[in-house]
């Protein structure tokens, strides 16, 4: 399977499989029935109560209709109904947090991608991270994700504050840094939201080696631990 490796701010460097052909073209016909029926929805009521509908009216409607994959993308973090159906979502290549202005110019040049037959198709199939025209200028592409839950004990693990009678596992949890405890955050977030494995062994690897800690702690189990541990140190 094709993917897409992105830097993230915090140097860490993230690999997700590219959305295929099929699963963009579903979700765009996904959206496509919800557009169709919402623009019915809304005649339909017209209709029913006898609201003449004027020319002015008509083209608000209209746009408001259009806007729905905009809007869409802006309000629900990179999806639309559609995508959340198939598990992709638009993503900038940077590693950033895709803005106003990328969705935009995504939404704006959708009519070049979709109605020139096969344009946005050709590009996804012949660009390097899987783009098409709107991707291109705005620095995105679509990928795929896979959420998985974090368990309880996890959860507790990463509050930020333990008890009194807590007693930490990792002594060397209080020399850490707060750039890496930062590293740890996001390399755990990223296997909570997308099941990106890559990133907490990266991690952990890293922080054993420097602080020379010995711990048989799962992976994911380790990380929140140490995120833990450090608290207690430096609130005690």
């Amino acid at each position: 399977m094709q993917a897409v490796s992105i830097q993230t701010t915090q140097n860490i460097q993230l690999e997700y499989p590219l959305a295929g052909i099929g699963e963009r073209l579903l979700a765009f016909l996904i959206d496509a029935v919800i557009i169709f029926s919402i623009y019915a929805l809304i005649n339909f009521v017209f209709d029913l109560f006898n609201i003449i509908q004027s020319l002015a009216v008509g083209g608000i409607l209209g746009l408001i209709v259009y806007l729905y994959r905009l809007l869409s993308e802006v309000f629900m973090n990179g999806q639309t109904v559609g995508k959340m159906a198939l598990s992709i979502k638009v993503v900038k290549l940077d590693g950033s947090t895709p803005s106003f202005a990328a969705y935009f110019l995504r939404w704006l040049l959708e009519p070049i991608d979709f109605f020139i037959v096969g344009l946005g198709v050709l590009f996804i199939i012949l660009t390097k991270n899987g783009q098409r025209v709107g991707d291109l200028l705005a620095g995105t592409t679509v990928v795929k994700i896979k959420k998985i839950t974090a368990t309880n004990v996890q959860n507790k693990i990463l509050m930020d504050v333990v008890d009194e009678n807590y007693e930490p596992q990792i002594f060397e949890a209080a020399n850490i840094s707060d750039g890496e405890v930062q590293i740890i955050k996001d390399a755990l977030k990223a296997f909570k939201n997308d099941a990106v494995k890559k990133p907490v062994e990266l991690v952990e690897r890293k922080l054993k080696e420097k602080y020379n800690i010995q711990s048989d702690l799962p992976t994911v189990k380790f990380l929140y631990t140490l995120l833990r541990d450090h608290t207690y140190y430096v609130t005690r």
